[in-house]
This record gives structure tokens, C-alpha cells and sequence, in this order.
């Protein structure tokens, strides 16, 4: 039981980190005037830079979706790994 607890604390974790690190992937997600939008991660832009088109004003980061993208995303990466691992432990030696 231990040892199914730290396999799934290891797709979680490996989950999150992959996740973080999808934030280097970036889309134009600008559909008004006035202000750029760019979304940050992959496969679902989760977290957005609005940046407006007027001087002297600064970038707003937000969550997309108040969150549910960046869990989203998590989640999709977890079974991700979880996939890997299957084929490594029965497929891969």
C-alpha cells in the first residue's frame, strides 16, 4: 500500500512539474482591440499575460478559467506519466 502511495505522489508530482514547465510554450490568444493576450502552457493555455496597447502601462497575469486550466493540465500530465510508466514496466525490458 506504501509503495502505491509514492508511485501515485510520483505522478502528481511529475505532473506538476511538467506543467510548470509548459508555461515555455506560449499562443497569441488576442481577439480584441486594445490589449495583447498571451497564454502560457500546454495543452491548455492556463495561465494569461494581458499586456494593453497604451503606454506606460503594465502586464496583468490571471489564471485561466480561475484555475481549473492549470488543474487541467496537471491532471492531463499525471495520466500522461502514469501511461509512460505502464508501457517502461511491462513493455520496456
Amino acid at each position: 500500500m506504501k509503495e502505491k502511495a509514492k508511485t501515485y505522489s510520483l505522478y502528481i508530482t511529475s505532473g506538476i512539474i511538467i506543467s510548470l514547465i509548459s508555461t515555455l510554450y506560449t499562443q497569441d490568444l488576442t481577439t480584441r482591440l486594445g490589449a495583447a493576450v498571451t497564454g502560457y502552457g500546454l495543452p491548455l493555455p492556463w495561465l494569461e499575460e494581458t499586456t494593453p496597447i497604451t503606454i506606460g502601462v503594465t502586464s496583468h497575469y490571471s489564471l485561466s478559467w480561475y484555475g481549473l486550466g492549470l488543474l487541467a493540465d496537471i491532471i492531463f500530465w499525471s495520466i500522461i506519466v502514469r501511461i509512460l510508466h505502464y508501457l517502461y514496466k511491462h513493455h520496456g525490458k
